[in-house]
């Protein structure tokens, strides 16, 4: 049974559909297209917004197959868009996708998974969009994860294990090597303080996989190595 605030956006959708350029035009500003999820599951979602120039979006609307509490929350995740700037759009979650959605009432609007505190996907592929530019080629780190080849994904993994991860592993006297990507399984191999301690199959395992998945907009899983040198092996794209 779907919650009152479920009920009620349901009975009064106002996001749903798609804008066009002409809309884009009529309103002077970019038209931003992301898709996220395989065609005819619930899950997939086609995102359309308009950009002003300064990157804030004036207007939103989606189209999907989806019904109850998602589609409710994705209704409210457009809305919670519509005013803010892309770039900061991307920040969205579910849970504040919740919160937004239940207001002042005390029950949930919806369950929260799991990962209800990663951005959505869709967000992140639209904030991507808008870095491409609007004529001519989109050079390799404009491109969308699935449209880059192995090398640039792996220059992607690095970039993002420089900037948020090692820093945090180092601090505890511990680091990590990317030994393979296979598909979307990506294989690390922790050393010093990491490679002994549990938690490096727990938690750090987590926090590993959520950076990774936040920055890139991806669905990695990551996989400790189980190869046991001095060494963490060196991968070569």
């Amino acid at each position: 049974m779907s919650s009152p605030a479920v009920r009620d956006r349901l009975a009064a959708l106002r996001f749903a559909g798609t804008l066009t350029a002409a809309d884009a035009a009529t309103h002077g500003g970019r038209l931003i297209t992301a898709t996220h999820g395989a065609d005819g599951t619930p899950e997939h979602i086609v995102l359309t917004l308009i950009v002003d120039q300064a990157g804030v979006v004036t207007h939103a609307r989606h189209a999907s197959k989806a019904s109850g509490d998602l589609l409710a929350a994705y209704d409210a995740m457009v809305e919670m868009t519509i005013g803010r700037m892309l770039v900061d759009a991307r920040d969205i979650t579910p849970r504040k996708v919740e919160a937004f959605l239940r207001g002042s009432r005390s029950e949930p609007a919806f369950d929260v998974a799991l990962d209800g505190d990663k951005p959505f996907f869709v967000l992140t592929k639209a904030a991507q969009a808008l870095d491409k530019p609007k004529d001519g080629p989109a050079t390799a780190d404009q491109l969308p994860w699935s449209d880059v080849g192995l090398f640039e994904k792996v220059r992607r993994i690095e970039s993002v294990l420089d900037q948020h991860v090692r820093p945090a592993l180092a601090s505890d006297g511990g680091g990590i090597d990317l030994v393979d990507l296979q598909n979307d399984e990506l294989i690390v191999q922790y050393h010093g303080a990491c490679g002994s301690c549990s938690s490096s199959i727990g938690g750090t395992l987590t926090f590993v996989q959520d950076s990774l998945n936040s920055h890139l907009g991806t669905t990695l899983r990551i996989t400790v190595s189980q190869i046991d040198s001095e060494e963490a092996p060196s991968f070569v794209p």
